[in-house]
């Protein structure tokens, strides 16, 4: 049995870490899965979003995705939500240019999305801005929101924080 268990011992060890990666990634696919139903659910599907790391002491920061309705009906976007040990506040803002010097203004109305659209929220136009954070966001960390629609329709989603390239236009508030 020793010479038996001696061959079977490396097949058996190949089985079991196959089985527990299999199991690791059915349980990640699962999680994803139910995010994304979730999002189905609302009808709104978040695309590539991700807040913008800043330094330790900002006070502001901005979060960018794209909302794809996958509806057939007009859906609005009317505020956001996020945690007060984040930030006191989060508003919808677009940038708009005033002679030669581009402006940030909330958007209090919120944002339409098309049936059957997407609207990419995106430095240099719509955003979300966190206001009165209570520390920087660091880059490698998450944040979460919520995204509420017309109708009081909910949508809680998690974005990770990220360094983005692009020349940040928020020092204009």
């Amino acid at each position: 049995m020793s010479y038996l268990f001696k061959l079977l011992k490396p097949l058996l060890t190949a089985t079991y870490i196959t089985a527990l990666s299999f199991s690791a990634s059915s349980i990640a696919f699962a999680h994803g899965h139910q995010e994304h139903n979730a999002n189905q659910q609302a009808d709104i599907m978040v695309m590539n979003g991700y807040a913008r790391a800043t330094f330790p002491l900002a006070k502001t920061g901005a979060v960018y995705f794209t909302l794809h309705n996958q509806s057939d009906k007009d859906k609005i976007l009317t505020s956001v939500t996020v945690s007060e040990e984040l930030a006191s506040e989060a508003q919808i803002h677009t940038t708009v240019m005033e002679g030669d010097v581009m402006k940030m203004r909330e958007l209090a109305d919120g944002v339409t999305i098309g049936a059957g659209e997407m609207v990419s929220f995106e430095s240099g136009g719509y955003h979300i801005m966190l206001l009165g954070l209570n520390k920087g966001l660091v880059e490698g960390s998450e944040l979460k929101l919520t995204l509420i629609f017309q109708g009081n329709d909910e949508l809680g989603i998690t974005l990770p924080v990220k360094k983005d390239g692009a020349k940040s236009h928020h020092s204009h508030h």
